[in-house]
Parts: structure tokens; sequence; C-alpha cells
């Protein structure tokens, strides 16, 4: 009676031991699982796969000499890592003919895009539009933007109306200061003219609502202008887009 009460109490005495030997390897596991799990990944790799030259990230905006001042915080840089579209949006992108390129450091209008060394933008001093509200009031964010690279297809001679009914669900019409950042930043990284040879809407509207158009990008010229919704008679105004 002795021997099995003495051997029951040696081998519960037992167990607890085990079970700490357990819980300290198992432990041990955990903390080399997420030593490597919680390594950085790759964000970027498939955006460069998929879009090549067409994906924009903000580490080479910093480091274009025509970008000087565009300076991102870690925050800003982990947050546009953490962010990066999902594969198939990427190849929506590739086939519709789409850039996705960061936003600038902090919110801009056209006017605060116009300050950045080559900023590209005609008039460099002046211009129609310089009192003009929507000038200051419309703005590109920090955030991943997904600009169409040309016009939309098919989009000349038409008026905004009819314009409109030519871009799907999943696309909406960018604001003048988000082309704007787009197509210059394009130019200031990779050194390619968007948009040499015709202009496209935004949806942003002077103050007399006529709509504000962008583009005969050329000579380190970029052209704002304006135009009547109803005007449908200029193969040279087209579309622009962008994805939601």
């Amino acid at each position: 009676m002795k021997k099995s009460l003495s051997a029951s109490t040696e081998e519960n005495a037992q167990v607890p031991n085990e079970n700490f030997r357990f819980l300290d390897y198992l432990f041990m596991d955990i903390k080399h699982f997420f030593r490597f799990s919680t390594k950085d990944p790759d964000y970027y790799k498939l955006a460069h796969e998929i879009l090549g030259k067409d994906f924009i990230p903000p580490e080479e905006i910093m480091r274009s000499r025509k970008r000087k001042g565009i300076i991102y915080t870690n925050e800003q840089l982990a947050q546009f890592k953490k962010t990066v579209p999902a594969r198939e949006i990427l190849e929506w992108c590739l086939n519709n003919n789409y850039m996705l390129i960061a936003g600038p450091n902090r919110p801009m209008s056209l006017l605060e895009l116009r300050t950045i060394k080559n900023g590209y933008i005609f008039p460099k001093r002046g211009g129609w539009y310089v009192n003009e509200r929507v000038s200051k009031k419309d703005k590109v964010e920090t955030k991943w933007y997904m600009i169409r690279k040309g016009p939309v297809p098919q989009s000349t001679l038409k008026s905004w109306y009819g314009q409109q009914y030519l871009i799907s669900d999943v696309e909406t019409v960018p604001n003048v200061a988000e082309l704007v950042w787009a197509i210059t930043t394009y130019k200031a990284v990779r050194d390619i003219y968007l948009l040499d040879e015709i202009c496209v809407r935004t949806s942003s509207t002077d103050s007399d609502g006529d709509r504000i158009s962008v583009g005969r990008f050329g000579s380190e010229n970029l052209s704002i202008g304006s135009r009547w919704d109803s005007s449908r008679n200029d193969n040279r105004l087209a579309l622009s887009s962008a994805r939601k």
C-alpha cells in the first residue's frame, strides 16, 4: 500500500515538472516563429513584377532629383508598404493602362504643386487659375493613387455627360491636383511625358462651373485649361480616370 501510494505521489509530482518543460519548449517555438514571421516582407515585389515602370513607390519619389523637398516619414513609408493593392487590382491596372503612384508627403493643392522645383506646371507664376478657389481647395493626399496614363478610350468628341458612360463602376474622375501630381511625378521619376498631345477633363470646376482640363505636356510645360461640360467638338479633349 505504501509502495503504491509512494509511486503515485512521485508520478503526480512529475506531472507539473513535465508540463513546465513542455511550456518552455512551446514558448521557445513561438519566439522562433515570430522572430521570422515578423520580418518585413517585400511588399513591393509583386507590384514591380506586374507594373514595372508604372509602379512608383514613395522611395523612388524621394530619390528623384526633380522632386526635392518631398520627404516621407518612416510612418508614412510603412503605411504605403502595408496598403499596396492586391494582385487582382494590380493586374487590372496593367490591363487598363494605369499607373500606381504614391501621393505626396502632405496634402497639396494645384498652387502648392506649382511651388515644387521642376513642377512643370504652366505658367510658373500668375495664370488664369491663380485666384480660383479650386486651385487651393482640391488636393492630392498622402496615399496610393491608381491613375490612367492616357485618356479614356473613345472619350474625344463627347460632352462631359457623354464621357461618363465610358468609365466602369470601379473608376472615377480624379481632381486637378491628383492628376497633375501623377503626370508630373511620372515625368520627374521616369522622364516620360504623358498626355503630350491631348487634354483630359478632371472632376474639378472653376468659379464659372467649367470643367478644368490638363494636358499637352511637353517642353517642361503642363497646360491647365477649362471647358464647358457641353463642349463636344474638340477631338483633342478627352476624359481622365482613376481607380476607386
